[in-house]
């Protein structure tokens, strides 16, 4: 397209134009000026709030007609040229619209052979040239209002454009209007199916408030993921403020309480797109109760998928809590899973929902030390109060002692108070029975061995040889015996 002359007669210039160019030596050629040339000459003598801006949208405004065709709009005022240039940029679209029907490119990041294809950032670049948002945005009102078998493509794309300038401008009875018009438009979208451009149209409005009813036809529809696929291509093409991403998170995490509260994937969906920690670590632990409470309902317990899937849960869960350095959440998740794998290793006795004296007993009650463990973390049991009566229990076992006190010792501390408690126990215990040849008299049946001080002996013996603080051994011995001077036969 040949650009239009822009040379004048000095004659035509008013005698202020000719004495400013005169001025400032403003070249001219056989008693002619090119308009352009001497605003872009303005335009570098000028300053900032002086005239500088002003000649250099009226250039751009001239440029524009020189690709529209038109004439030249430099001889007019300045506000001539702006309705000038929005005109012409409606006219711009229409002829877009018209000879591309279908030709907006959805992925505003591929790059498209220009003028067939447009993109967003196109039409930013092109406003441009226009100084009055507010104009821009009545003007693709219009090309919706008015348009004719306008692709629904094109058609969100001019909606959420308008919308942009309105916002621009604060012209906030353009922006009612405008949604107002897009309610009306909905109906046709759900009609044929196109979610993509209800998705896309109120991610790219962002009026969450106004538009909420989209959400709920979105969500309502299983359309969910595309939803959040499209407002994540929104927030990449105009960088959305955290205020506008807390903004949109709520809105649809409200409409997911509100018509799909079940819906427990959708949720994690949500959370997980937007890298909610808490609330996704906190939902697995939840899916991981409902789990295990179906297999605690269920008639046939050997039936363990249920227990499987809490397990999973659990673990999934302790990652994410790791992941924000949650050590106690992390810890306690672990402890769940692992409980899990005990009742599926151990299906004979119910290790889950324990109260917290049945817990104790069965802490009690375990002769190997990675199950009594176990139930401790899940119980929250482990401490040295707890463990000294899980050793006391097995003291006249002393081979069943001694592999649990070296396993015990690679895990755990044995904490001197747990440690002084087991000797007070002794000595109670030693005291209680007397001597072995009275106690053997009222012994019954599957009662205490009748070697039970030698038991007793050995057993306490095994924790003192654990003991390295010699200090502390011979404290513990010390309140065992009951005296000083008594404590060699113990160590």
């Amino acid at each position: 397209m040949s650009t239009p002359s822009t040379k004048v007669s000095i004659a035509m210039l008013d005698e202020e134009v000719r004495s400013v160019i005169q001025s400032y030596h403003i070249p001219t050629q056989q008693h002619q000026v090119d308009t352009v040339q001497v605003l872009e000459s303005l335009a570098t003598i000028f300053t900032e709030g002086s005239g500088r801006g002003l000649c250099k949208r009226i250039i751009a405004v001239n440029k524009a007609a020189s690709m529209l065709g038109g004439t030249s709009p430099c001889e007019n005022s300045f506000n001539a040229s702006s309705q000038y240039c929005s005109d012409s940029f409606r006219i711009l679209l229409k002829g877009l619209l018209a000879a591309h029907r279908g030709g907006y490119m959805d992925s505003q990041k591929e790059e498209g052979p220009a003028p067939l294809l447009w993109r967003f950032s196109d039409f930013l670049k092109w406003a441009e040239l226009c100084p009055s948002e507010q104009e821009i945005g009545h003007a693709l009102m219009r090309l919706v209002i008015t348009g004719q078998e306008v692709p629904h493509a094109c058609e969100v794309e001019l909606l959420i454009l308008s919308h942009h300038f309105y916002k621009l401008s604060s012209c906030l009875d353009g922006v009612d209007v405008l949604v107002a018009l897009a309610a009306t438009r909905v109906e046709a979208y759900v009609s044929e199916g196109d979610f993509s451009c209800l998705a896309r149209l109120i991610t790219g409005v962002g009026n969450f408030h106004a538009l909420n009813f989209i959400l709920g036809i979105l969500i309502e529809n299983g359309q969910l993921d595309l939803l959040l696929q499209k407002y994540s291509a929104a927030a990449d093409t105009n960088a959305g403020t955290a205020e506008a991403v807390r903004g949109f998170r709520m809105a649809v995490l409200t409409a997911l309480k509100h018509f799909n509260p079940n819906d427990l994937d959708a949720f994690a969906m949500v959370y997980n797109h937007f890298d909610m920690k808490h609330e996704t670590a906190a939902l697995l632990e939840s899916r991981a109760e409902q789990s295990s409470e179906l297999w605690f309902c269920r008639y046939d317990k050997d039936q363990n998928e249920d227990l499987l899937d809490s397990m999973r849960y659990y673990i999934e869960a302790a990652e994410v809590h790791k992941s924000i350095d949650a050590g106690n959440k992390t810890r306690r998740a672990c402890a769940q899973a692992s409980l899990l794998s005990l009742q599926i290793r151990m299906p004979d006795f119910h290790w889950l929902y324990l109260s917290e004296t049945n817990a104790r007993r069965a802490l009690v009650e375990q002769s190997r030390f990675q199950e009594a463990l176990i139930v401790a973390e899940a119980y929250g049991l482990n401490q040295p109060s707890e463990w000294a009566l899980v050793l006391w229990n097995q003291m006249l076992k002393p081979e069943v002692l001694e592999d649990f006190v070296a396993e015990f010792v690679a895990v755990l501390p044995l904490q001197p108070s747990m440690l002084a408690d087991l000797a007070r126990f002794y000595r109670a215990e030693v005291a209680a029975r007397g001597d072995q040849s009275q106690f053997s008299v009222w012994l019954t049946g599957g009662g205490l061995p009748a070697e039970w001080a030698k038991y007793l002996g050995r057993s306490f013996r095994c924790l003192l040889r654990r003991t390295r603080d010699l200090k502390l051994r011979l404290q513990l011995a010390t309140v065992a015996t009951g005296h000083g001077g008594a404590y060699l036969p113990l160590m």
